[in-house]
């Protein structure tokens, strides 16, 4: 990264008290470990600063050799933008508890939400506009940052999506273990198929399908925003790799639970529809 010396800017730049304030926070200890969460907002803010100056010193003609290192500086560092996005993204703390996987799935409940969904769609649309619009200050990004590191559903979500698609995957294989009219060989309700029965109102219908229903209400948003921050520009290979493979087609973790959610209904269609007991036909008859 560009930096400047602080030395050269008391001596060069003492008329931009904006810029050198901002040059010696980045050259002070704490500037010096600047978690990349804050380096997007100092970023701008520098920018800010160097543009100021050379409005300051654009009619100085002592000034006009300081005046061209100036808007070097200040177009490599809008250049830089998007690379410093990207490492926002990539390397702050708040981020990685957002896209993790967590201890737990995600809980049921009729009024979860995604409450950090929305700073997600604030940072992508940022990161969309760079470098011609820059980003807003630090006191305005850091909320956006420790809205990431406070929410747990998405690394919840990310977890019961994973367990919830092997789960389905070994009922599906359950239900496909035999032909689908192995429970009612002349297609009729039997006493085997009554117990199945059981199984699909009170287990699958009574618990499993509200819960897909809360991962389905709360994965399709969370795993739109997931592709348009991968479409933000000058993407590392290694993260337009790790978002596809949590909601990118069509091999990643959301279509590849979605596909599974599929699967294991037609299984139940087959095998009840076999029985004459779906919903709606002759044998459906509630416990």
């Amino acid at each position: 990264a560009e930096r400047i010396s602080l030395l050269d800017l008391l001596i060069d730049v003492h008329q931009c008290k904006p810029l050198q304030q901002r040059i010696a926070e980045r050259n002070s200890v704490l500037g010096k470990v600047m978690p990349w969460s804050s380096r997007l907002g100092y970023e701008g803010e520098l920018i800010r600063a160097l543009d100021n100056c050379r409005h300051t010193l654009e009619n100085d003609p002592q000034q006009q050799d300081l005046l061209t290192s100036l808007n070097d500086i200040a177009e490599r560092k809008r250049s830089q933008l998007p690379a410093v996005f990207w490492n926002a993204i990539n390397a702050s703390s708040e981020t990685e508890n957002y896209l993790r996987f967590a201890n737990e799935p995600l809980p049921v409940s009729e009024i979860l939400s995604d409450e950090a969904l929305p700073a997600l769609q604030q940072l992508t649309a940022i990161g969309n506009a760079l470098p011609e619009r820059l980003p807003p200050p630090t006191s305005e990004l850091d909320p956006l940052f420790q809205a990431l590191q406070r929410s747990p559903h998405s690394s919840q979500l990310i977890t019961a999506l994973a367990q919830t698609r092997h789960g389905l995957h070994q009922a599906t294989t359950m239900l496909r273990a035999r032909p689908a009219n192995y429970l009612c060989p002349m297609n009729q309700p039997s006493e085997r198929s009554k117990i199945l029965l059981n199984v699909f109102v009170l287990f699958y219908a009574g618990e499993i399908q509200p819960y897909l229903a809360q991962l389905q209400r709360l994965g399709e948003p969370w795993a739109e925003q997931i592709r348009q921050l991968r479409a933000v520009p000058h993407i590392p290979p290694a993260t337009a790799q790790a978002l596809d493979q949590l909601a990118g087609k069509p091999a990643s973790l959301w279509e590849s639970y979605r596909h599974a959610v599929e699967d294991h209904t037609r299984a139940w269609q087959d095998v009840l529809g076999a029985c004459q007991s779906a919903p709606g036909q002759a044998g459906w008859q509630t416990p």
